[in-house]
């Protein structure tokens, strides 16, 4: 959902049910990364500094 900016097909959404995952499960991860998006924009905005270590990436040599 979040790297197709809330463009979810159908098929992905059926998977998710038949998985077992009710719909108002489905509903409180949308209103979750919702949330976060816009808390995220919001410490963007205000320069929010953080107050924990940055992580970086781990590079994995083949």
């Amino acid at each position: 959902m979040v790297r197709s900016r809330g463009a979810v097909n159908d098929g992905a959404v059926q998977a998710a049910r038949d998985a077992g995952v009710t719909d108002a499960e489905i509903g409180e991860v949308v209103g979750h990364i919702a949330l976060n998006v816009l808390t995220n924009y919001f410490n963007v905005l205000a320069e929010v500094e953080n107050d924990w270590p940055v992580v970086t990436p781990h590079v994995h040599v083949a």
